[in-house]
């Protein structure tokens, strides 16, 4: 149908005020994600130094949020949610190329097997035997190293479904693998929900023979963005009430603790500016925060277990989780001797890890969570990280 003479000389006299109009329209739909529809994109993305031909996949959900990793270590490497004004960031601490990855002992994103953290002297018994595990030059077992699942390229199936998209990664560890019982089947999940800031990832493992296990995701996330400095605009609470006591090689000496009184207690929301800049018995010094929390609740059952604010940008994180622990670390351990993806060398406290899982040495402490996985059964977790602005 024509439109009216009358009307379109309206429309033309005005038409700079419409055309404003139109922009502020398309532009409000833009950040509230009702002109976006969820999209997944796979880019080639280098070779390991062994030949093998590594991917990319980048997710973007209605809303904008995008969420990216790559096969090697089943690596997270970028996580952009936007702030209060609608700026889209990247608050994942991540690495350039696929050989920085490679080279890297700080294991940025990327998944911890088969037992993620310390077992002390590398060993623990297992239905009456001992088993010994790789050490390393402290005398034990951390993360499978030396040849962990952070160090292997992971088969993945990419999905899309009714509310989320994202990728299955799968690896079987045969038995002997880093020297644990039993052929393990494992697949690890990375979701990305289409109508909402939050992504998940959920676990799963089977055996063929009694084994340990105990997974997690090595990430760290600074919510002013990444290369941003430091934590002093962090604000940090975490739902657990106790720690574990550790001796002087962070191995838990078996004793689990109140949080009443320490630097370990973030039951009420604060920062942890203050609490890393005097030493501490408790932190060390330098001072520093890497200690197992129990959360109050250890039900098995998804609670949430942590809320953390950046008071600049607007950025709230909000963590769930099935795991009954939480390593957590206050990235005491960067230097700047490592050049993140964009272009700054990340410095101590640079970001904060919090890697949701079973606690450290478990096969050695029959009155901590267990960890044991038997056949016949299969073992699922599931963590979720939800953003929004404040």
């Amino acid at each position: 149908m024509p439109i009216p003479a009358q009307t379109a000389r309206l429309l033309h006299q005005h038409r700079h005020v419409w055309s404003a109009l139109m922009l502020c329209a398309t532009m409000a739909l833009t950040l509230t994600g009702q002109a976006r529809s969820a999209t997944s994109t796979v880019q080639a993305w280098g070779t390991t130094s062994n030949g093998q031909a590594n991917e990319r996949v980048t997710l973007q959900n209605d809303r904008g949020m995008r969420l990216s990793y790559i096969n090697y270590g089943a690596t997270l490497v970028s996580v952009e949610v936007p702030d209060r004004l609608g700026k889209q960031q990247n608050i994942m601490l991540s690495l350039p190329d696929l050989g920085a990855y490679e080279r890297t002992q700080r294991r940025f994103s990327a998944i911890m097997g088969r037992y993620a953290g310390r077992i002390g002297n590398a060993q623990f018994t297992l239905n009456g035997k001992v088993i010994q595990l790789e050490a390393n030059a402290r005398g034990v077992s951390l993360h499978g190293d030396p040849n962990g699942f952070d160090r292997r390229l992971w088969q993945r199936q990419d999905f899309s479904d009714a509310t989320s998209i994202g990728s299955v990664f799968e690896m079987i560890s045969p038995d002997g693998d880093q020297r644990f019982p039993g052929r393990l089947i494992v697949q690890v999940t990375y979701r990305l929900l289409r109508k909402s800031n939050e992504f998940r990832i959920e676990y799963q493992a089977t055996t063929d023979q009694p084994t340990v296990i105990n997974f997690t995701n090595h990430g760290y996330f600074n919510l002013a963005g990444a290369g941003s400095s430091g934590l002093a605009s962090h604000r940090f609470q975490i739902m657990a009430d106790r720690y574990t006591e550790t001796d002087a090689k962070r191995i838990p000496t078996g004793a689990i603790l109140s949080v009443a009184g320490t630097a370990l207690d973030f039951r009420v929301k604060s920062g942890v500016a203050q609490r890393l800049s005097s030493p501490s018995e408790l932190l060390g010094d330098p001072p520093g925060i890497d200690h197992s929390l129990l959360f109050t609740q250890t039900t098995g059952k998804l609670a949430r277990v942590a809320v953390i604010d950046e008071l600049h940008s607007g950025r709230r994180m909000e963590v769930r989780t099935t795991e009954p622990s939480v390593q957590f670390n206050t990235g005491n351990g960067f230097d700047g001797s490592e050049i993140g993806s964009e272009g700054i060398g990340y410095q101590k406290y640079a970001g904060f890890a919090f890697e949701t899982q079973h606690l450290p040495d478990s096969p050695n402490h029959p009155h901590f969570p267990s960890t044991v996985l038997l056949p016949g059964q299969t073992y699922r977790s599931l963590t979720s990280f939800h953003f929004s602005a404040q």
